[in-house]
């Protein structure tokens, strides 16, 4: 019985450092503040790469059509820093939170981004 418990405790945290993200982000969360209607607000997430492999950007999308993001299509070398941008178009008066959903080539688990703020006429 001991050898099973140990067994699967062991696979559980192979699992757990398997999943975990290589990226290492400056910030996961901006607070745009105040955003004039109908404007666009240009977004830049920071990340190093702080695997020992390249890491490839497979997916990034925001959370609606008012985000457009760009990612770099290139791998990222192990110890490079890189950047998620997007431009955020402002339309409905209000408070909002959105976020953009990012996917790397070691991990199947997406990593969000989020950025919030109040659009003002």
């Amino acid at each position: 019985m001991r050898k099973i418990t140990l067994t699967i405790m062991l696979g559980i945290a192979v699992a757990a450092i398997a999943s975990v993200s290589p990226l290492t982000w400056k910030s996961t969360t901006l607070d745009l503040g105040t955003v004039k209607a109908g404007t666009s607000q240009a977004i830049a997430f920071e990340f190093t790469n702080e695997s020992e492999s390249p890491v490839y950007i497979q997916e990034a999308k925001g959370s609606c059509g008012c985000t457009k993001v760009e990612y770099p299509k290139e791998a990222i070398a192990p110890g490079a820093t890189a950047s998620i941008t997007a431009s955020f178009q402002s339309s409905k008066v209000g408070m909002f939170k959105k976020n953009i959903k990012i996917k790397t080539s070691t991990s199947d688990e997406y990593t969000y981004l989020y950025f919030s703020g109040e659009v003002v006429l």
